[in-house]
């Protein structure tokens, strides 16, 4: 994702000989009790109301910061990125979004915060809540076992208002930083869903959303136009479903292949979508747009922001032509531009 909207879009994918249940070890991850009575009393005000109360904030947030930092990886498939995170160091388990892994049994390729790469293999997808499972495999050069693995939370204990910090890859790895922390609160939680006002963008889709005990409490799947419309697939999703996932199951929703993707990460301005980063190898790229440009329509659809963008793109099939319009440094410009396939 990046969701290019287009949604949010990361794409993970590994691959090497299909794997059946009988062949992978299941371990349903631990879901460790949150216990907050151990946090300062300024995580339960409404705002902080001192200098105190931010400083105590600070010194939360510092605390789980490294090991946040290396748990979270990069997910490579191709050109196309997006974010993990690393929960189990044992088998190599790595939690990210349906939507960045695409499909089961799939090559891809992991990159540790710290530039290292391993090569992974995508195991199951529940297209339904967007949530993906990826397993690292051995490496003879890396002791996975070493690798910073993040307990998973309860995501039955959150509570709106709560503070949450996200890791992720914004517009994708890039050499020599490493994953970027932003802070937020809960703004609603449902079943199958947080919204958080955590900052993101393209690339972190797949990252992981953290409580203040540093537990994984979900997966960051869409990104909107505003700072408080970004979501997460709660990890129940994966807890509910572990066996499955390890398995390689796929189900939910249509295959990946079938939805359209331009290959555009962006946000909503007054002029219409500005795009923010363009996917190396995907369409948008291939036709000529680039960063800063400013997209007003799409064919005969006048284009409003990149959630609008997103759902016009939906309505065409990979392969078809779209004709967009756009400004570039003040000048009116048109671009023919083939859909590809999101898989």
């Amino acid at each position: 994702m990046q969701r290019t909207l287009v949604s949010a879009m990361g794409l993970v994918l590994l691959s090497l000989a299909p794997a059946n249940a009988q062949e992978v070890e299941v371990r349903k991850p631990v879901v460790t009790p949150v216990a907050p009575a151990k946090l300062s009393e300024v995580f339960f005000k409404t705002v902080p109301d001192s200098l105190e109360d931010l400083q105590e904030i600070e010194r939360q947030v510092t605390s789980l910061t490294e090991k946040a930092i290396h748990s979270t990886v990069s997910v490579r498939v191709g050109d196309a990125q997006g974010s993990g995170v690393i929960i189990d160091n044992k088998a190599g388990y790595i939690l990210t979004a349906a939507h960045v892994i695409g499909l089961a049994q799939k090559d891809a390729t992991i990159i540790l915060h710290d530039g290292r790469t391993l090569k992974g293999r995508t195991m199951g997808l529940n297209r339904g809540l967007d949530a993906g499972l990826v397993k690292l495999i051995e490496d003879a050069e890396v002791d996975i076992s070493k690798l910073t693995a993040a307990k998973m939370g309860d995501i039955s204990q959150i509570k709106t208002g709560e503070w949450v910090m996200a890791t992720g890859h914004p517009n994708g790895y890039q050499a020599g930083r490493p994953p970027v922390v932003r802070l937020g609160r809960v703004v609603t939680r449902k079943k199958h869903l947080l919204q958080t006002d955590c900052t993101l963008i393209g690339g972190d889709s797949g990252g992981p959303l953290y409580n203040m005990q540093g537990e994984v409490v979900g997966i960051h799947s869409r990104i909107g136009p505003s700072t408080s419309w970004n979501f997460h697939i709660p990890v129940s999703a994966f807890q509910d479903d572990w066996e499955k996932l390890v398995s390689g199951d796929m189900w939910g929703a249509k295959p990946l292949g079938q939805n359209a993707v331009l290959g555009v990460n962006g946000e909503t301005t007054d002029q219409g979508c500005k795009v923010t980063g363009v996917t190396r190898g995907f369409p948008a790229e291939i036709a000529g747009l680039k960063e800063n440009d400013i997209i007003y329509q799409l064919n005969d659809e006048k284009i409003t922001g990149i959630e609008q963008l997103a759902e016009v793109v939906q309505q065409y099939k990979p392969g078809q032509t779209v004709q967009v319009q756009l400004t570039r440094d003040g000048k009116s410009m048109s671009f023919e531009v083939q859909l590809a396939a999101r898989d």
